[in-house]
């Protein structure tokens, strides 16, 4: 009987082998480099589709220096997620965050960086740079990846090219179906 409970009382480890990847992209946005800044940062409710809830109140990123990317599940209460702090900013041309966004169940370390570039008065390059070493597979790499491919390239720049950045309180159309 004692056997049996030293067995049920020894914990399992399961070692990974630790394993890293770093990827850029780059995508062109049609609009000027402080409109895509103050899109892509404050409140991404209307773009950012990926939350821990669908029914959430805010999804703040703060561009500032010891700023938050969270989440605030209800109004009124200190229920939510944070998904990065933010680590370094110099508006509008770069942000760094440092932070989980969302992914749980494995341990690994992630940065993200953006860094906004005018390629002429109406026409900006983002730049997308993840950096992420822990309990990675070539999976989850190119999930990440695609993931932030979708952020950047399918949800902001629609949404600013479209023109919805200026009314955020009406719906993306783009975004239907």
């Amino acid at each position: 009987m004692l056997t049996a409970l030293l067995v049920q009382d020894t914990p399992v480890v399961q070692p990974f082998e630790v394993q890293g990847f770093r990827t850029t992209q780059t995508i062109t946005i049609e609009a000027p480099r402080d409109e895509v800044w103050e899109a892509a940062t404050g409140d991404v409710s209307p773009w950012w589709d990926h939350s821990f809830k669908a029914d959430r109140v805010e999804l703040i990123i703060e561009p500032e220096f010891g700023g938050r990317f969270y989440e605030r599940f209800r109004d009124g209460e200190d229920s939510g997620a944070l998904h990065a702090d933010i680590i370094y900013v110099d508006a509008p041309s770069e942000l760094r965050m440092h932070g989980p966004l969302g992914l749980s169940g494995r341990s690994y370390d992630l940065v993200i960086g953006w860094t906004l570039e005018e390629a002429d008065a109406e026409t900006t390059s983002f730049t997308v740079d993840l950096s992420m070493h822990g309990e990675i597979d070539a999976e989850l790499a190119g999930v990440v990846h695609g993931v932030w491919t979708h952020f950047i390239a399918g949800r902001l720049k629609t949404y600013v090219e479209g023109g919805r950045h200026l009314v955020p309180e009406e719906p993306c159309a783009a975004f239907d179906g």
